[in-house]
């Protein structure tokens, strides 16, 4: 069996260490497991490299994932910065927008998770809302305080637009998914189609309009069960195998 290389990004972030607090490169084994499972082998993209880079990064794969990760900043998407962002680093949402645009020119299937489907959003044009999160609403506030549990409980449903690829993935017209994010996408790109709403109508899951297969969704497939999981991943492997 050919097993395609697909390419994740890594999340950059500061963390304690036995040396201190360092700046690593991080990413949770349920990405490289998911897609390892689905018949593809992974390779870690380290983030924060110069955008001059994504080109040559793409054309050594068949397909790209962008995990989650920390807020992008409002700068990237031209918007001025609220109190609700934390963790943003300008020289990761360029490299990742530089991969995205670098995937798209060359045709290449891209995957995006969590902070990916915001990242889709804004590397194509659109922005985002700061912060969507309102006590005992859809969208509850997280906090270091919050239930590591719940957070990776079905938060809530996805309603699936009819016909859309979701739907024909998943064969259902609703998903419980396991949401953990406090930014969403804003006003949505032009050369991308809404494939799921939350109940508050936040979009949570869009496509590209055109032959390219990007497919961005808000939650995160990769912790969920196999038999949960393996859908989207697979039809991401199928799309490359398709190339």
């Amino acid at each position: 069996m050919n097993r395609p290389i697909v390419g994740i990004t890594a999340w950059r972030r500061r963390l304690d260490t036995f040396l201190g607090r360092e700046l690593l490169q991080t990413l949770s084994t349920y990405y490289s497991d998911a897609v390892i499972e689905a018949g593809m082998t992974p390779v870690i993209f380290p983030n924060g490299q110069s955008p001059e880079a994504a080109e040559r990064l793409v054309s050594m794969v068949g397909g790209l994932v962008i995990s989650g990760g920390d807020d992008i900043s409002p700068a990237t998407y031209g918007a001025e910065t609220s109190e609700s962002v934390s963790g943003d680093d300008q020289s990761v949402d360029a490299f990742e927008v530089a991969l995205v645009q670098a995937a798209k020119s060359a045709g290449k299937p891209v995957l995006a998770i969590c902070r990916g489907i915001q990242l889709l959003n804004v590397a194509l044009g659109g922005t985002l809302t700061q912060d969507v999160t309102a006590p005992g609403a859809v969208h509850e506030l997280i906090t270091s305080e919050s239930d590591p549990a719940d957070l990776s409980a079905r938060r809530h449903a996805i309603h699936l637009e009819e016909d859309s690829v979701l739907s024909r993935i998943y064969g259902a017209a609703e998903l419980k998914v396991n949401t953990l994010h406090h930014q969403g996408v804003g006003q949505l790109a032009d050369d991308l189609i809404i494939e799921g709403r939350a109940p508050d109508g936040l979009i949570e899951a869009a496509r590209c309009d055109g032959s390219w297969w990007a497919l961005g969704v808000q939650w995160h497939p990769e912790r969920m069960e196999s038999s949960d999981h393996n859908p989207l991943f697979g039809a991401f492997r199928d799309a490359i195998q398709a190339r």
